[in-house]
């Protein structure tokens, strides 16, 4: 399960590792109002996910048979794959030295 052990209570019965995806819950999209003139789509999880309620998240959209689709990546609290990629970056580039 990868890094699945991160996350408490992720239904690890349920939890594919071959990349397959699993239909976990049903919606509507509903409208969020944040301030007067501004809204935007909210997608609620169900509750059991009140967990990662907090952690960084990154959202990419796609196509899933034909439809749109989006997959949402929640990182462990303090990480996310943009800071670790930063990390590396900025260790390669303090070992190459700059010419001028």
């Amino acid at each position: 399960m990868l890094a699945a052990n991160h996350y408490l209570g992720l239904h690890l019965d349920v939890a594919t590792p071959n990349h397959q995806l699993f239909e976990i819950h049903r919606s509507k999209i509903s409208l969020h109002h944040a301030k007067a003139d501004y809204s935007y789509p909210t997608i609620r999880l169900p509750h059991t996910f009140a967990s990662l309620v907090g952690l960084p998240t990154q959202i990419h959209q796609t196509v899933y048979d034909g439809m749109l689709a989006f997959l949402v990546v929640v990182s462990p609290k303090g990480t996310s794959r943009n800071a670790s990629e930063q990390r590396k970056n900025d260790a390669a580039g303090a070992k190459t030295p700059v010419l001028t």
